[in-house]
């Protein structure tokens, strides 16, 4: 009787999630057979939820063992035992991806998936789970037909695509700080922003510092923000962030993730004179060389128009709020981060976050100036 390698199964999996998390993942099934898999993964009941990615990750690792197989038999080549792989390979996987498909550390032990093999209609089980167990069945059988390692694959891979789709709807368990100095916040900030993709990670801990200085200084009430591919035009927004007391805006940002030029100035600049405000600020990680006196006297001149536009660094800005702070500001700020990319970012970014929050717990990152 064959066992599925546990270990060859782990590195299929993490590598196909892998790929999925970072948009290296196509959809390679037909519209039925991703409809199938949607109405699967998007169900509450682990019986689906979980045996779906497992018999395929059963059938992948070895392709000699039957997809339907639910139990292990005596002397069949296919029948195999995927409660034990489940518990071993699935479970962990899932524990540490969120419980995205629930929190049962056993969920093979559910009376549905107590039979010999995967049937459309089994015995015993409630009526209006049938239709998923059609659908169940449907997808398994047809790998099991089939019998390709590719096309077992790419079916994995669809079922991985809408794991990825229901996370993003979810809200990350991120490890929680009890004490944060400024250095690890700094560790923090740098670690986030060398991950971002599209300027939402830069956004979300721009408009994370501008939240707790609000409510550590009574600048604001309010600080709203939209999503980086929404252009300021499109929003109506003067600026990336804004930020407003008894519902008048008081302070604007422009955020970018590369160097600023004239033209980003001068792009601020018109919006800021379409409105009435007067002071805003460009974080960004520096200007361009070449462009640094040519901001700098653009600068000067709005001043002198009434129009005070600084320039800083996330980092900088970063350094100088959480000395300023506290501890108790630290804490509330690297809260913040989480529940603006929890709000806005793609689970790749909402991932890299929680790592960086257990190199802090794990020691890997120790410095506590």
């Amino acid at each position: 009787m064959p066992v599925p390698d546990r270990e060859q199964a782990k590195a299929h999996l993490d590598r196909l999630w892998d790929d999925v998390v970072h948009g290296r993942s196509a959809l390679r099934v037909n519209e039925r057979t991703a409809a199938q898999i949607d109405a699967l993964i998007s169900s509450e009941r682990v019986a689906f939820t979980y045996s779906l990615p497992t018999q395929l990750l059963g059938k992948l690792t070895d392709h000699r063992l039957d997809a339907l197989c639910l139990q292990r038999g005596d002397g069949e080549e296919s029948q195999w035992d995927p409660r034990s792989f489940a518990a071993s390979v699935v479970v962990p996987w899932v524990r540490a991806n969120q419980n995205l498909l629930g929190k049962s550390p056993d969920p093979y032990v559910s009376n549905p998936l107590r039979q010999p093999r995967i049937l459309p209609n089994p015995p015993n089980v409630r009526s209006n789970t049938l239709p998923l167990w059609e659908h169940l069945h449907g997808v398994l059988s047809d790998v099991e037909r089939r019998s390709d390692p590719a096309h077992t694959e790419d079916v994995l891979r669809a079922v991985l695509l809408a794991i990825h789709d229901k996370l993003k709807n979810q809200q990350f368990d991120y490890p929680l700080l009890r004490r944060v100095s400024s250095a690890q916040a700094l560790y923090l900030v740098r670690g986030i922003l060398a991950s971002s993709q599209a300027g939402e990670h830069a956004l979300a801990v721009v408009a994370a510092l501008f939240t707790v200085a609000g409510r550590r200084f009574a600048l604001w009430d309010n600080v709203h923000r939209e999503r980086s591919t929404t252009t300021d035009q499109a929003s109506g927004m003067v600026g990336d962030i804004e930020c407003r007391r008894e519902g008048t805006l008081v302070y604007a940002v422009e955020v970018k993730e590369r160097q600023i030029t004239v033209a980003d100035v001068r792009s601020f600049e018109e919006k800021l004179n379409r409105s009435d405000l007067t002071e805003a600020l460009i974080a960004a990680p520096n200007v361009a060389p070449q462009s640094a006196d040519a901001i700098d006297a653009r600068l000067h001149l709005l001043w002198t128009q009434g129009i005070s536009l600084y320039r800083h660094s996330i980092e900088e800005l970063a350094g100088i709020l959480m000395s300023l702070v506290g501890g108790d500001g630290r804490r509330d700020f690297i809260v913040e981060i989480g529940r603006q990319l929890d709000a806005h970012a793609l689970p790749s970014g909402r991932f890299a976050w929680r790592d960086l929050l257990e190199d802090i717990l794990d020691g890997r990152q120790t410095s506590n100036a």
